[in-house]
């Protein structure tokens, strides 16, 4: 797996000015914003169909006809696009306000279940109204990109104080000032795209070792000498939903995960369900991720401050006190509280029982995660309820959270150097000559 670099301050310095005065020009003259944004996307489809034509003379074109068909439309496609700009605009608001719109319909969907599960809800349904009010303005009012440009631009500035406040620390090193300020400014990766980056890295791990199967090898485990208090699992395997992604925490020996263990109460595929929460130990739970359900596993490991350490655990704890247990069908069987033998029993929770002797438990009424919800009361929601004790400022979106967001996020703390996220550790299970290998490379 490729290891990111770590880039000079004073580049991330320029990018995050380039970047704040993108923001500034949407801002106050969308007028020309859009102009530029126009001329930028034709001339950028035409050099594209410019250089697949030069690749039909080249030795190297394996598909010339391909290559040529490819050409010749993005050079027409470009021109269209010069020539008719507004097309580009309007594709812009209408992808926008869809996108609105259905954030707002999932988030509205989250209030409803929160009220009907006894916990708050009320500024989760009005986060809902505005995203939906705002998409339907950018769809069905004529605006003429004002009020997309007006959103973009004012999420370029915070995105670039963002920018700026990482170069800052890293200037300054563990400067508390600089780390307060940077805590106030951090703004995540747009959920559209940081969705799939769980299923990017699994592309990129099984393309590396589809490409050279002993890589993995060649990768010398660094371990350091670092106190671990706290891990953070993001798993992902084949598949369009599973490959998006799940998060787990870990803290001591025992594994916390949340989710729809429970079958019998899936709604809409499993899209709501209870929520069951599972606690496992640290190897079963890495063993059966790989063996069992063959996902790999992306964990970041954490160092605390003894005030953070116990104000994660005092969190857990008080998760802990609303849990009331609950038994899979494989453990009633195994006690004789049903008829028939554990094995005989192989939905998800009793697979997971007979695989690690987890143990199972869900949430009381009033608690905001009684019922699983996809798109909102999920594995991300649980997770940072707790690792938001930590101290530093992992994201928290106002709307639809994946586990694709917070790979990003752990992926810069890990590469930024300065932060509490020490170790990035990838387990893949790797087949070898008919036996199957776990192995763990720590970058």
């Amino acid at each position: 797996m490729v290891t990111f670099k770590n880039t000079a301050p004073v580049v991330w310095l320029l990018v995050a000015i380039a970047v704040f005065v993108s923001g500034i020009i949407l801002l106050f003259d969308v007028k020309l914003a859009w102009e530029i944004i126009e001329t930028s996307i034709a001339g950028l489809v035409f050099v594209v169909g410019i250089m697949y034509l030069i690749s039909v003379f080249l030795k190297t074109s394996e598909n010339r006809l391909k290559h040529l068909c490819i050409g010749i439309l993005c050079v027409l496609g470009g021109i269209a696009l010069l020539a008719t700009p507004q097309i580009i605009k309007g594709t812009f608001n209408m992808v926008a306000g869809a996108l609105g719109i259905l954030i707002g319909f999932l988030v509205l969907l989250n209030g409803l279940k929160l009220r009907n599960d006894g916990a708050s809800w009320a500024g989760t349904l009005f986060t809902g109204l505005i995203y939906i009010t705002l998409g339907i303005n950018m769809l069905f009012f004529a605006n003429q990109g004002r009020l997309f440009g007006l959103i973009f631009g004012i999420y370029l500035i915070l995105f670039s104080l963002n920018i700026f406040g990482d170069a800052l620390v890293n200037l300054m090193g563990s400067n508390t000032g600089a780390q307060k300020i940077k805590k106030h400014v951090r703004v995540s990766l747009p959920v559209v795209f940081a969705a799939f980056l769980p299923k990017r890295l699994l592309n990129k791990v099984n393309k590396l070792v589809e490409e050279e199967p002993d890589a993995f090898l060649l990768l010398s485990d660094q371990t350091k000498e670092k106190s671990i208090d706290l891990e953070i699992y993001i798993h992902t395997r084949e598949g369009l939903i599973p490959g998006m992604g799940h998060v787990d925490i870990c803290k001591g020996d025992s594994v916390y995960s949340y989710g729809n263990y429970d079958d019998a109460t899936w709604k809409m595929g499993g899209f709501f369900a209870d929520g069951v929460m599972v606690e496992m130990d640290r190897a079963s739970h890495i063993k059966q991720a790989l063996e069992v359900e063959k996902k790999i596993l992306m964990v970041y490991g954490l160092t605390l401050t003894p005030e953070h350490n116990q104000s994660v655990q005092d969190k857990l704890n008080q998760i802990i006190e609303q849990l009331v247990p609950w038994e899979p069908l494989a453990q009633q069987a195994e006690n004789e509280e049903i008829d028939g033998k554990p094995e005989e029993y192989n939905d998800t929770s009793s697979q997971l029982y007979k695989d690690t002797g987890a143990r199972f438990y869900k949430f009381r009424f009033g608690n905001p995660f009684k019922t699983y919800y996809a798109m909102g009361t999920n594995c991300v929601k649980l997770v940072d309820t707790v690792v938001g004790k930590t101290g530093i400022d992992l994201l928290r979106i106002n709307g639809v959270i994946t586990p694709g967001a917070y790979l990003d996020y752990l992926d810069r703390l890990y590469e930024r150097g300065d932060s509490i996220v020490v170790t990035r550790t990838l387990y893949q299970d790797i087949e070898r000559e008919s036996d199957e290998e776990a192995l763990g490379v720590e970058s």
